[in-house]
C-alpha cells in the first residue's frame, strides 16, 4: 500500500507566507503517487492552485499527484485552495445537480447540456439532465462550469435537428464559426477547441444556411455511430447493417454491411422503422444490442483485459484498444461489458480534433489512423511508427493519444 503523505496546516503556512496564496487550515492529506501524471514535475491534484500547477486537472486526480504537489508546495509556487470539492453536494448556489443515473456518470465529463465551459463532453444529450452530478458538480463547484444562459423562445436554436446551442463563447459574431462539432470554408482557420462546441450560434447557424459548414457527426445519430456508404447496396432504401433489426431492414444483412450503409440506416432510424438488434450470430461473429463483440481472434483474447477500442472502463487494457483487435476479443470484452467495468466509447467522427492537457492531437484523417501505431512526427518513443511522413502531422490522434497516455511516446522539443 503506498503510504499518504500529510503536511500540517502550520508548515504550509510557513512554506507559502508571503506569496500571496491560500493558506490550508487544516492538515493536508497529500495522498499517494497513483496518478498516470505523478512524478512530472507539475501538480495534477486540483485542491491547489498556483504557477506550478499542470494546465488542466481532473477529479480522479484528486489525492494522487502526492510528490509533486507535496514538492512544489514547499517550494511556494502552489497552495492549497480555499476552494474544495465536495462531492455529497446535491445544490450549490441554487443551481439542481441531480443524480447520476446517467450512463455516462463519473466518466469525468459534464453531460448535462445545461452547463457551459471546460470538461464539457462534445454532444451532451437532453436525457442527461439532473443526472450526471459527480462530474457537472466538481466543474461547478470550482467554477470551470456555468449554466447556460437560456434564450428567448423567439430565437433560433434548433435548425435541421441541429442544436446550435447559444452566443456565450469566446469568438462569438465574428463571421466565422467557432463550434468544433462542424467543418468547411466557413470555419475559423484557429482556436477550434471543445470549450466553443455550442457556444457560436449565430455564427454557425448562418454559416450552416449557406452551405459553408458541414455537421462532421453526419454519420453519427443519438450517439450512435451508423459508419459510411460503402456497402455495394448503399442508398437503395434498405438498411443492410447487421446490428439493426425492423420493417425497413433487409432479411439476411450480410456482414460486409456493418458500419458501411449510413444513409439508408440513418433515415430508417429516424422514421423509428429499424432498432439495434438485440442478439445475431454471423458464423461465429456475436452482435449484442447494436455492438459488434465479433469473435476470439485476437492475439490478446482471453487474457483478462478488453482490447477493442469500441470500449472505455477500468477493465481496458493498459493504453486501450487499438483497431486490429477491433471486434475480434469478444469474451474479454463482454464479460467485463456485462459486469459493469466497461462502457461503449462515445462515437467521435473522424473529423473531429482531440485535444488533450493542452496538447492539440489532430484528428484521425490519416491512412494509418488506428493501426496501434503513432504515425504523427511531432512525436517519439516505443509507441511510435519507424516510419513518420509529414503528411500525418496531427492526423493520428486517436493512436497518439493513447500512446501518449500510456508513456510509450512524447513530444519532440
Amino acid at each position: 500500500m503506498k503510504k499518504p503523505l500529510i503536511l500540517t496546516a502550520a508548515w504550509a503556512a510557513m512554506l507559502v507566507l508571503g506569496a500571496g496564496l491560500a493558506i490550508a487550515q487544516e492538515p493536508i492529506d497529500f495522498g499517494d503517487d497513483s496518478s498516470a501524471w505523478a512524478n512530472d514535475g507539475e501538480c495534477d491534484d486540483p485542491r491547489f492552485e498556483g504557477e506550478g500547477m499542470a494546465a488542466s486537472t481532473a477529479r480522479d486526480t484528486i489525492g494522487k499527484d502526492a510528490t509533486d504537489c507535496q514538492t512544489l508546495l514547499e517550494s511556494g509556487t502552489v497552495a492549497y485552495s480555499s476552494v474544495q470539492f465536495d462531492p455529497d453536494l446535491t445544490v450549490f448556489n441554487g443551481i439542481e445537480l441531480g443524480d447520476n443515473t446517467s450512463e455516462w456518470a463519473n466518466d469525468g465529463v459534464c453531460d448535462d447540456p445545461r452547463f457551459i465551459g471546460e470538461n464539457m463532453a462534445i454532444s451532451p444529450q437532453h436525457k442527461n439532465i439532473l443526472h450526471d452530478r459527480n462530474d457537472c458538480s466538481y466543474g461547478v463547484q470550482l467554477g470551470s462550469l456555468t449554466l447556460a444562459d437560456s434564450l428567448p423562445e423567439d430565437v433560433e436554436r434548433v435548425y435541421e435537428e441541429i442544436d446550435f446551442g447559444h452566443d456565450k463563447g469566446a469568438y462569438v459574431n465574428d463571421q466565422e464559426c467557432d463550434d468544433a462539432r462542424f467543418f468547411g470554408s466557413g470555419m475559423a482557420s484557429v482556436n477550434l477547441d471543445n470549450n466553443n462546441i455550442m457556444g457560436d450560434r449565430l455564427d454557425c447557424l448562418a454559416a450552416f444556411k449557406n452551405g459553408n459548414i458541414q455537421l462532421k457527426a453526419s454519420f453519427v445519430v443519438d450517439g450512435f455511430f451508423f459508419g459510411d456508404d460503402t456497402n455495394l447496396y448503399a442508398n437503395d432504401g434498405e438498411c443492410d447493417d447487421p446490428r439493426f433489426e425492423g420493417e425497413a431492414s433487409a432479411k439476411k444483412p450480410p456482414l460486409s454491411a456493418l458500419e458501411h450503409d449510413g444513409t439508408d440506416c440513418i433515415k430508417a432510424w429516424k422514421a423509428g422503422r429499424i432498432r439495434a438488434v438485440q442478439e445475431r450470430d454471423l458464423n461465429g461473429i456475436m452482435i449484442l444490442g447494436g455492438t459488434l463483440f465479433g469473435d476470439d481472434t485476437s492475439a490478446y483474447s482471453n487474457d483478462g483485459e478488453c482490447d477493442d477500442p469500441q470500449f472505455i472502463g477500468q477493465s481496458m487494457a493498459n493504453g486501450g484498444g487499438s483497431a486490429e483487435h477491433r471486434g475480434h476479443d469478444r469474451t474479454d470484452c463482454l464479460t467485463a461489458f456485462q459486469a459493469g467495468s466497461l462502457k461503449i466509447a462515445p462515437a467521435i467522427p473522424v473529423h473531429q480534433r482531440i485535444t488533450v492537457d493542452g496538447v492539440d492531437f489532430g484528428d484521425d484523417e490519416s491512412a494509418f489512423a488506428n493501426d496501434g501505431e503513432c504515425d504523427d512526427p511531432r512525436f517519439e518513443g516505443e509507441g511510435s511508427a519507424v516510419t513518420k511522413q509529414e503528411v500525418n502531422r496531427a492526423h493520428d490522434a486517436s493512436d497518439c493519444l493513447a500512446a501518449f497516455q500510456a508513456n510509450t511516446i512524447s513530444l519532440i522539443d
